[in-house]
């Protein structure tokens, strides 16, 4: 069972397929925490999510595949850059589940990375399909379910950039009620704040609805990783709001919470040039985490990581517990 049916049993109304190995460890990292000077500083290990691919995708999936099944969809059509762990991550679940998978892919510079995604969706039977901006991929998305749903009889269950809709969202809202149960059984202590990439917005977005939800004090810190024209925050309120109702319609005992209500800052100053352009600071914190036997890259969670030890630096986070989201694959 959930954590979040165990708190809201009408939620088990909810689709979801069981794909990851939850609940994933909280670690503390006392090397790097003296290294800043922090009291404790945690890692909530999501990289181990699941045992074919890990990483924060594994829980939005497990939502959102969970609607495709229940709606008896035979395809699966998704977006992302040409390197995008989303894609390649939905390409493995999805396959698994015997859905056929079609991914629109944006320009991205070739890198060993980004060839090894490719590599590894095709691998996965995912059948690629390239646009030549952001902004044709939406229209090859409706080409492509149109198509589809001649052939088939059914639409194609469309999956959004990042995973990131009301559904997905609803398996950070989860993941929120995870850390609760850890922290109510002693496993961790309750963090002040955590820093996690800010992307395509569903990852902070429902770690800090669930937050509030479970009745924790702490904060969530998103560290912007892509520009803002791309993620804002009227996006994150059409998430929060979308997820609230889902929820709410399955269990009226969920509470009404609005965006406003959330403990969610946005982090701006840590992208540098660009989505995927790695930062000096970003780079020294992946180096930082190596250090200390944690896996990260420069997109994502590197710049995460480095507000989080620019705020040590600076001594915001003096005498403060923090909690560092690993959305990273390590598999």
């Amino acid at each position: 069972m959930l954590p979040l049916h165990d708190r809201f049993p009408g939620t088990k109304k909810l689709p979801y397929v069981s794909l990851g190995y939850f609940p994933t460890p909280v670690e503390p990292v006392p090397d790097l925490a003296r290294l800043l000077g922090l009291p404790l500083l945690l890692v909530k290990r999501d990289d181990v999510s699941g045992g074919a691919y890990g990483g924060n995708k594994v829980r939005k999936l497990e939502f959102l595949l969970g609607q495709a099944l229940a709606e008896r969809r035979r395809a699966v059509i998704t977006f992302g850059a040409v390197g995008s762990n989303h894609v390649r991550a939905t390409a493995v679940y999805a396959g698994r589940l015997g859905l056929q998978v079609h991914a629109v892919l944006a320009p991205q510079a070739s890198t060993p990375y980004v060839d090894a995604n490719l590599a590894a969706d095709r691998a996965a039977g995912a059948t690629l399909h390239f646009v030549d901006s952001y902004g044709q991929a939406l229209g090859r998305g409706t080409e492509l379910r149109d198509e589809f749903a001649r052939r088939d009889g059914i639409e194609p269950f469309i999956i959004p950039f990042g995973g990131t809709n009301s559904i997905g969202t609803l398996g950070f809202v989860n993941a929120a009620f995870e850390l609760a149960a850890q922290i109510a059984a002693g496993v961790s202590p309750e963090p002040d704040l955590i820093y996690v990439a800010y992307g395509s917005t569903g990852t902070a977005s429902g770690l800090a609805l669930g937050l509030a939800a479970a009745g924790l004090r702490t904060s969530v810190v998103g560290v912007r990783v892509v520009p803002a024209e791309s993620t804002n925050a009227e996006r994150t309120k059409r998430v929060m709001e979308g997820a609230v109702a889902l929820l709410r319609e399955s269990d009226a005992g969920f509470p009404a919470i609005k965006p406003e209500d959330v403990a969610l800052e946005v982090r701006d100053g840590f992208l540098g040039d660009g989505y995927a352009v790695a930062t000096a600071a970003s780079q020294e914190a992946v180096a930082l985490a190596q250090a200390n036997h944690m896996h990260l890259e420069t997109t994502y969670t590197g710049k995460a990581l480095a507000a989080l030890v620019a705020d040590a630096r600076a001594g915001r986070l003096a005498g403060k517990t923090a909690l560092f989201w690993n959305t990273y694959n390590s598999r």
